[in-house]
């Protein structure tokens, strides 16, 4: 058993540097993950940019799967693990007696241990993120054991794309059977955010992308849209209205990020609907929507930043069904040692074929 572990840091901003660290003990109440995937998504783009505040130096990585390299007494029970058992962790671990974390709510904890995202690696025992063969599971770590016969792959999606979609498109957005939905981005959350829609009884789902989204419109159909349209290329409200027989959309989930679309989303929900934004468009980036719109239509306008627990679990029940072909989400692979590059190919838009991009580190 080696007695260091070589993780990827971020050093400072679009620095990336191997480190070595010593291997952690577990004790009784914590843990050892060895990671077999580490999810990147677009908040990783902004962490290694600088646009997100994170403490320096870091190892990245929040969507987390991997198995249970050790793992102590009581942990083990809490948690419901053995050794070996393949598990996904939530990226937040909430101090447990705020205000947030008794209304379940952790993930607004401002006392959190962030896995690769808000605690730094100076800090022991220094593993806090992804990015790296081994993970360390402190006390208090919210740890799921995915269901026999899911992947790595899917239990990966579950810590963010497919928990964020069954959070905002059912648990926020309210879908429920006979429902009109539109989901505006077919980027890995998006198109989730349309199998949640669909497996909730929707009567149709209609999912907009941009030209360059090729992969994510031609996947939209087997992930359950009925409709799928190229914003800039076809109107957009008019095709909603098509669709859904002149009564437009009760739920519309907007993934983009685009102010464009969420000002769009707006004509695109009828009246008493709602309007779920989850797309994060940047602190200095004002947003201009029309509030008499909203006030006239009654319209409900929900924001969303993450997902809890109970959408994981929820989550992890989607995917186990099979009905949704979530491994092929997953389009890009890079060694641990290529974390550079395999942030880079998340930020560039102009690829057609990108997904998911996910890094694979060495195995024990």
């Amino acid at each position: 058993m080696a007695a260091t572990v070589e993780a990827m840091v971020l050093t400072e901003a679009r620095e990336f540097a191997a480190r070595e660290f010593p291997r952690p003990r577990p004790g009784p109440d914590d843990g050892l993950l060895r990671v077999e995937l580490a999810g990147i998504c677009h908040t990783d783009v902004d962490i290694v940019t600088g646009g997100y505040p994170t403490p320096l130096p870091l190892i990245m990585g929040h969507e987390i799967v991997g198995r249970i390299e050790e793992v102590g007494e009581r942990a083990a029970r809490r948690w419901g693990v053995t050794a070996g058992d393949r598990v996904v962790v939530e990226p937040m671990v909430g101090c447990g007696g705020c205000r947030y974390c008794t209304e379940g709510n952790g993930r607004f904890c401002e006392s959190a241990i962030g896995y690769g995202t808000a605690t730094a690696c100076d800090v022991e025992p220094f593993l806090w993120g992804a990015y790296s063969p081994l993970m360390y599971l402190a006390p208090g770590s919210l740890v799921h054991r995915v269901p026999d016969g899911t992947s790595a792959e899917v239990g990966m999606l579950c810590t963010v794309a497919i928990s964020n979609a069954v959070q905002w498109t059912l648990a926020r957005g309210g879908v429920v059977q006979g429902d009109d939905v539109v989901v505006q981005g077919v980027g890995p959350i998006g198109l989730c955010c349309v199998a949640a829609a669909r497996a909730a009884g929707a009567r149709t789902v209609v999912a907009t992308g941009l030209p360059h989204d090729v992969l994510g419109r031609a996947l939209a159909p087997e992930f359950g849209a009925d409709v799928v349209v190229t914003a800039g290329e076809q109107d957009v409200v008019a095709a909603v209205r098509d669709a859904t027989r002149g009564e437009l959309a009760r739920v519309v989930v907007d993934t983009t990020g685009s102010p464009a679309a969420l000002r769009t989303s707006l004509d695109l929900v009828r009246r008493t609907g709602t309007v779920v934004s989850g797309g994060v468009t940047g602190k200095d980036v004002l947003t201009p929507l029309p509030m008499d719109v909203v006030t006239l239509k009654e319209i409900r306008l929900q924001g969303v930043f993450s997902f809890d627990s109970a959408a994981v679990r929820r989550a992890m029940t989607l995917a186990a069904t099979g009905r949704f072909p979530f491994e092929r989400l997953v389009t890009h692979r890079f060694d641990l040692r290529d974390a550079a590059e395999a942030v880079a190919t998340v930020a560039d838009h102009a690829l057609t074929d990108r997904l998911k991009v996910v890094l694979v580190p060495p195995a024990g």
